[in-house]
């Protein structure tokens, strides 16, 4: 490829990861990225706190409209950030219940050496949780926060 300018222009290359490809919202996906940081040891005191998250949201939401609105003021790069801060809080529990589904999948199919049953309770203990935060049923038993929870409350 040329450039205007006689010169190679450098080539972009896109991949998708086909194996565990589905259609759904940044949000979501941003949301399981920060999910990722506990490994598959569900090491959730690694899980990133509020000001972590906002950091890597601010970059992202920076790089994404350095393509789509290259004149945003910081103002509205502000707002951008706490509105897709927002939607991938709305989504923390659900990489949980995603991946609990898979990890019983391939616990019928895998011949890989791994506890995918114990790796999905933990991945629907991470749902749980969450969903005991955000309809207040943890609060309302007196039962204690998840570290995961804790972790994502931390500032």
């Amino acid at each position: 490829m040329n450039g205007h300018d006689g010169q190679c222009a450098t080539p972009k290359i896109s991949f998708i990861d086909y194996e565990y490809a589905s259609p759904a919202p940044a949000a979501f996906d941003i949301a399981n990225h920060f999910a990722e940081w506990a490994g598959f040891d569900c090491d959730h005191s690694a899980m990133p706190t509020k000001s972590q998250r906002r950091e890597f949201l601010t970059h992202y939401v920076r790089s994404f409209r350095a393509h789509t609105h290259p004149h945003m003021s910081d103002q509205e790069l502000g707002v951008a950030v706490d509105e897709v801060y927002k939607q991938v809080d709305i989504y923390r529990g659900v990489p949980g219940f995603y991946w609990g589904i898979w990890s019983l999948i391939q616990a019928q199919i895998s011949t890989i050496d791994f506890d995918y049953a114990d790796y999905a309770e933990q991945r629907f203990g991470e749902f749980k949780a969450w969903r005991a935060e955000t309809d207040g049923s943890r609060k309302r038993e007196g039962g204690q926060m998840s570290v995961r929870e804790k972790k994502w409350a931390q500032e």
